[in-house]
């Protein structure tokens, strides 16, 4: 099937990022109108009014599909702005000053595209800029990244001004106390509802009558669940991560500090952001650190924050990076 299309000139490029619901489109289109077909022979009796406007009803699918396969994205070197159509209407316009960045977005389970994100939300859903891919090594994502990624640089960012980061004094995400930052979290909701669901298997196991007559599995299962429940929560609720500036460590410490895991500075590869759904639904963003466990050989991440919204997430990100030195 067709992947993403594009038409590199010498000041514009334009990106064609669902051009493969074309396809889509005509083939319903044909299984739909052979569908009215066969209804226009077998089914008798409807007004004409009627029968026009329930098929033209069922045609609006596929023709919708067409109309969106014709989204394109134009870069325009010479009014240095980004506009977005979709067919012949347009869908608005970004000036390349307020461009971010360009770049791969996966999407859990389902592969991942390439998307242009704005400095006001850096860490958003973005803008479609080309079409989903599975494989790394697919010959069109090959083909993108070696001829559009290039043309979008020279276009938007080649002529940039370089602004660099600010240190940050004012702290919002951590709690300073002399060279540690505490992270801050509220843990309350958590401690509240462990104690909630643990007190649940409590009540069931001082009432010997509760499913008297279910199976043992069956019994089991429910009377230890709130418990295990319970616990996870509780173990979130008297966790906490603090980074060390001192020792130039980051310090994760679980069950009041009785376990404690340090991880240097250095071996922090990068923070993650992972956009999270449930059925399709978007429900948070969380940040985390990928650190290189040396002795293993391999990473590890561990969860720092969770964000309901991502406009947030890049001053958060700027006060860690300043902690860490890296600004």
């Amino acid at each position: 099937m067709a992947k993403t299309k594009w038409l590199i000139e010498p000041d514009t490029l334009t990106i064609y990022p669902k051009r493969n619901l074309r396809i889509v489109g005509l083939i319903f289109f044909v299984l739909i109108a052979a569908f009215i077909f066969y209804l226009s022979a077998t089914l008798q009796g409807y007004s004409a009014g009627f029968t026009f406007g329930y098929y033209g009803f069922l045609l609006v699918i596929p023709l919708l599909l067409i109309f969106t396969a014709e989204t394109k994205v134009i870069f325009d070197g010479n009014s240095r702005t980004l506009y977005k159509k979709i067919g012949f209407l347009p869908a608005g316009s970004i000036p390349f000053d307020d461009i971010a960045a360009v770049q791969a977005y996966e999407v859990l389970g389902s592969g991942f595209n390439y998307r242009l994100f704005r400095k006001s939300n850096r860490h958003g859903k973005g803008i479609i800029v080309s079409n989903g891919y599975s494989k790394a090594g697919n010959p069109n994502l090959i083909q993108f990244q070696q001829e559009v990624l290039p043309k979008i640089d020279e276009l938007v960012f080649a002529n940039a001004p370089v602004i660099p980061k600010q240190t940050i004094y004012d702290f919002k995400f951590f709690k300073e106390e002399g060279n540690v930052y505490l992270l801050r979290d509220n843990k309350l909701g958590s401690l509240i509802f462990g104690l909630i669901f643990i007190g649940a298997t409590v009540a069931i196991l001082l009432n010997p009558g509760f499913m008297a007559n279910e199976k043992a599995f069956q019994k089991i299962f429910l009377t230890f669940l709130p418990a295990a429940i319970g616990l996870a929560l509780l173990f979130a609720a008297t966790s906490n991560v603090r980074f060390d500036k001192g020792q130039k460590k980051i310090i994760r410490s679980t069950f009041g500090g009785r376990v404690v895991k340090e991880y240097p500075f250095d071996d922090l590869v990068r923070f993650q952001i992972i956009r999270k759904t449930t059925n399709f639904i978007y429900s948070g963003t969380e940040v985390r650190a990928e650190i290189l466990v040396p002795a293993k050989n391999k990473t590890t991440t561990l969860i720092l924050k969770s964000f309901t919204g991502t406009k947030k997430i890049e001053r958060f990100l700027d006060e860690a990076n300043t902690i860490l030195g890296r600004i």
